[in-house]
């Protein structure tokens, strides 16, 4: 009997044991999953403050590009900072908080509290749109005309209805119907323009323009141009309009009658001599009086007026200001120099475009953007009119359009 007390309490004590070491597992497991809960959750809360840091770089980005985009020339009409100095100088607390004999106290904090951030509606171009009754047309470098990336940014996103190509672009184009396409053709080698377009189809090109024709000075030059023209309307291009370009208006008077347009090809203010010809004698002046010369001579047949992207800028507002005063509807930017770069003609198109909407030969689809503000200073918020006092801590697209 000793012996199986003794026994039972060994067995007993080993089954004690083997609970105690079950219990001591156990909290050792459950101080293993807390300690791994906690780095977990520290893990998560690190990945959180990264994550929250990743997207408040790539805001603060985002407002920098919109904010850099919108600073550009000619993208929006009125800057954001002018509009946050007149929203400043205009905006007036609400007087009725403040004065308020109930609880003004606390009214007046309310107030305060309104008046720490500011919102300001900034438009900016989407695209510029084809106008009724006028047409803008670009006269391009040859290695973007058969670009179709290009050539569908100035048709789609810059406005331009009408297009100068060279034969082999007007091939292998994609974007413009034939119906907004003028060619370049020689007035002076009729042989060469049957050899192209004898047999081209179809036949609704927009039209085709010689350039400088009587600038030659060749005796043949006025049989040359009126075959031509003769020609083409004889092979089915009867719809088409025919035109020239000359710098001076003597030597334009010379070629006029067998066009449907004769336009001013200078750009600054020429003069004829019968021994030098047509030349330039005052570098600085614009081609205004010039065109006024053309107008006065030539009247409506005077149209499709040249402005050049490598020579009249700073000078398009005048220019198509003044096209405008005498009642033209048709307006190009040649941009066809080969050493020009790319970013000065599409600097060119800015301009040229900016101030073709400024004067209605183009409609401006614009997109809404919510500029918002944060009070930074040390004043009271409603009555510090500083600009310097006011962060842009976002610039929210609206997704709102609309057409002026």
């Amino acid at each position: 009997m000793k012996h199986r007390v003794i026994v039972f309490s060994v067995v007993l004590l080993f089954f004690q044991f083997i609970s105690c070491n079950d219990e001591l597992v156990v909290d050792q497991k459950e101080q293993i999953n807390s300690n791994s809960n906690l780095t977990l959750s520290k893990e998560l809360d690190l990945l959180s403050i990264q994550k929250d840091s990743i997207l408040q770089k790539e805001k603060k980005e985002r407002i920098l590009n919109l904010k850099k985009e919108h600073e550009r020339p000619y993208v929006v009409i009125e800057k954001p900072e002018k509009l946050l100095a007149e929203k400043l100088k205009s905006r007036t607390p609400n007087k009725s908080i403040y004065k308020s004999s109930t609880n003004s106290k606390l009214n007046s904090v309310q107030g305060t509290q309104s008046c720490y951030t500011l919102e300001i509606d900034v438009w900016a171009l989407e695209r510029y749109i084809p106008k009724i009754g006028f047409n803008i047309g670009i006269w391009p470098k040859s290695d973007w005309m058969c670009n179709q990336n290009i050539l569908s940014e100035l048709k789609n996103k810059w406005g331009y209805r009408l297009i100068m190509l060279e034969k082999t672009a007007l091939i292998s184009q994609s974007i413009y119907p034939f119906n907004q396409i003028v060619v370049c053709i020689d007035g002076l080698h009729p042989k060469w323009v049957e050899y192209d377009y004898s047999n081209f189809q179809p036949r609704s090109l927009y039209g085709f323009y010689m350039d400088e024709p009587a600038h030659s000075l060749d005796p043949a030059m006025r049989d040359s141009v009126s075959k031509i023209v003769t020609n083409l309307k004889s092979w089915g291009f009867t719809n088409s309009v025919y035109m020239a370009g000359e710098t001076c208006d003597v030597l334009a008077d010379k070629v006029d009658d067998l066009v449907d347009i004769i336009n001013n090809s200078g750009y600054t203010d020429y003069s004829y001599n019968i021994f030098l010809g047509c030349f330039n004698y005052l570098h600085s002046r614009d081609q205004r009086s010039e065109w006024s010369d053309y107008n006065t001579l030539f009247g409506q047949k005077f149209n499709h007026l040249w402005i050049s992207g490598a020579s009249d800028r700073g000078e398009m507002d005048l220019l198509i200001g003044h096209a405008k005063n005498m009642n033209k509807n048709s307006i190009w930017l040649y941009a066809g120099e080969m050493d020009m770069s790319n970013a000065s003609y599409w600097e060119a198109i800015y301009e040229f475009n900016y101030y073709s909407y400024l004067h209605n030969f183009l409609l401006r689809e614009e997109r809404k953007f919510i500029y918002v503000y944060n009070y930074i200073g040390n004043e009271n918020p409603c009555f510090d009119y500083q600009i310097t006092s006011w962060e842009l801590i976002d610039i929210i697209d609206s997704g709102q359009l609309i057409i002026r």
